[in-house]
């Protein structure tokens, strides 16, 4: 230990001189600590008093059942069945991911989707067990009691913690870098969607851009005070709003934050869109700053995404290959050409390339066809979408409608080539149409490559077809940056519900 730590904490000592001064020594600590970590504090006081109610609804539900006491233990199967599957429901419908700054209305919303199929399997379950001893009255009583108490402990809550929010607990002191009309309405846009977990303390005018003052209303400085800034405000995030993307230009911002280790995001002015997804519970943008922290998480993160890719094809399998077999029948007799379809696809230009697999749901001649077919692109950047595309042929238009053409790509996942959950590899020859685009910037978009390509992800259950290129991009952006197997089991369960109703096509 060196001597100026052992003067440092000897003197710590010697500012308790009574128990009093300890008290308030460690009070100041676990507020200090509450300020810090309120975000997780919250989701799990939200989650244990939620597993509490739901017990409570279960016990309730046998009381106006019977009007007099019953021991709850004589329900002892469902009961217990439902407290196992509370949990995992939660986690596919994303009832507690970023629950701190999402909407009071987004999750009623959830609760609403938690509660019908809590109440269907556990129907299921009791069916199965062959349960006519069990009422099922019970189980009805027993979810619409769920639901009300649910909501309520939500909605108390949420005012808890919009209130210690309001006091700087678990808030985020935000700086914006932008002075012209986008950066104001971004900053409108930040206090609508998530009141005041982002407490915008100012406006940063960039070099390359003249006096706007009469738009922003707010302008604490330019780009060469960003370090002065930081320290005088306290920041913890900083935005940047541009037009063009353009990474280069703000250089400078990014070394001040890395010094600072201030996180960082620039941000799209097109993005009010994507704020209003359901899945998107923060800000989407393009990270520029990354914790040395987060390095050794994502290794296990990979890790642990590889065993529930491989644990996904073992259960899939029977599904997938007698479906994969019948699909491959039908190609077969009904047009002329391959049963597959492989082409060369990558994350971005000039990144790693492989054989990216799909039942062939188009003519033999496709390819030769789609030249012709440029002008009527219905998308942009790399993105060549027709809806009434005339080269599909019939079997192939139910396959993509329902995402069936997918099933070959299993095989990439089983090669390690691909993940079931990621960013959409795209053709390597579309990204020749990147030098069309003026809305995007080369450089950003190949962050996607941070993550292994996937079958499914937040863009497939995102409105596929009514996104555009650079659109794509930060939905992926998003989820490398908040990529967990909760997540994913989570767009994996929704994936499932997009394709049985065909959504997205």
């Amino acid at each position: 230990m060196n001597s100026a730590s052992t003067i440092s904490k000897a003197h710590k000592i010697r500012e308790i001189t009574s128990p009093g001064d300890y008290y308030r020594l460690v009070l100041n600590n676990l507020f200090q600590f509450s300020k810090k970590n309120w975000d997780s504090i919250f989701t799990f006081l939200l989650f244990c008093t939620d597993i509490l109610f739901v017990n409570l609804s279960f016990y309730i539900a046998i009381y106006l059942r019977y009007y007099t006491y019953i021991n709850p233990f004589d329900y002892w199967q469902p009961w217990l069945f439902v407290n196992i599957i509370f949990f995992p429901v939660s986690i596919c419908f994303g009832l507690y991911r970023g629950i701190f700054k999402a909407s009071l209305e987004k999750q009623k919303f959830q609760i609403e989707k938690v509660t019908f199929y809590v109440g269907i399997l556990t129907m299921a379950f009791l069916y199965m067990i062959k349960g006519d001893e069990y009422s099922r009255a019970i189980v009805i009583i027993f979810l619409m009691a769920m639901y009300v108490i649910l909501e309520l402990n939500h909605s108390l809550l949420s005012k808890v913690n919009i209130f210690m929010v309001k006091k700087g607990i678990g808030s985020k002191n935000t700086l914006i870098m932008g002075s012209d009309e986008s950066a104001y309405r971004f900053s409108e846009q930040l206090k609508d969607t998530y009141g005041d977990f982002y407490q915008i303390k100012g406006f940063v005018k960039n070099k390359y851009v003249t006096d706007s003052s009469d738009v922003v209303p707010h302008i604490i400085g330019t780009c060469n005070d960003i370090n002065t800034i930081i320290r005088e405000k306290n920041i913890h995030q900083v935005f940047i709003v541009s037009d063009s993307m353009n990474l280069d230009k703000y250089t400078s911002v990014r070394k001040a934050c890395e010094r600072y280790g201030i996180n960082l995001k620039m941000v799209s002015p097109h993005i009010k869109n994507l704020m209003k997804k359901r899945k998107i519970k923060d800000v989407t943008g393009v990270p520029l700053v990354t914790e040395s922290t987060r390095s050794r998480y994502l290794y296990y993160q990979k890790t642990m995404k590889r065993i529930l890719d491989i644990l996904c094809l073992m259960a899939g399998g029977i599904i997938i290959v007698p479906a994969g077999i019948l699909i491959a029948l039908l190609i077969k007799l009904t047009s002329k050409g391959p049963v597959f379809f492989k082409q060369k696809r990558s994350l971005y230009l000039g990144g790693p390339e492989f054989w990216f697999l799909k039942f062939r749901s188009m003519c033999i001649d496709a390819d030769k066809l789609k030249g012709d077919l440029l002008t009527e692109n219905e998308s942009n950047g790399a993105l060549f979408k027709i809806k009434k595309d005339p080269r599909i042929t019939p079997v192939g238009r139910i396959i993509r409608k329902f995402s069936l053409d997918e099933f070959p790509q299993f095989i990439n996942v089983l090669k390690g080539e691909m993940s079931i959950v990621g960013p959409r590899p795209l053709p390597v020859k579309d990204y020749k149409m990147l030098k069309n685009t003026d809305s995007i910037c080369c450089e950003w978009y190949k962050k996607r490559g941070n993550a292994l390509p996937g079958i499914t992800g937040l863009w497939q259950i995102s409105g596929r077809n009514e996104l555009s290129f650079e659109e794509m991009c930060l939905l992926d952006l998003y989820y490398i940056e908040n990529q967990s197997v909760f997540f994913d089991l989570e767009i994996m369960f929704e994936t499932v519900y997009v394709m049985l109703f065909g959504r997205g096509y």
